[in-house]
């Protein structure tokens, strides 16, 4: 399967300031959801400065093992 350019809802983590990892979401209410839960289960007194973002993206999406899309590359963002 060909990858798609599309633009979709993701939360990225950014860690010390760089992005470090991004999960697409089924929309911003779902994406704020996830954020919410991702900064509870942050632990304490860790050394790097972590972040969360929600917002759309346009992305490289590509199936995964499972045949499901998932974000392959962020082409252009909007936070």
């Amino acid at each position: 399967m060909e990858p798609v350019i599309s633009v979709v809802f993701s939360l990225c983590m950014f860690v010390n300031g760089s992005l470090d990892g991004h999960m697409m979401t089924d929309g911003l209410s779902k994406c704020l959801k996830a954020k919410r839960e991702a900064e509870r289960n942050l632990s304490q007194g860790r050394e790097n400065v972590i972040r969360y973002e929600c917002g759309q993206v346009k992305a490289e999406l590509r199936p995964d093992s499972e045949g499901n899309l998932k974000i392959y590359k962020i082409l252009e963002d909007k936070y």
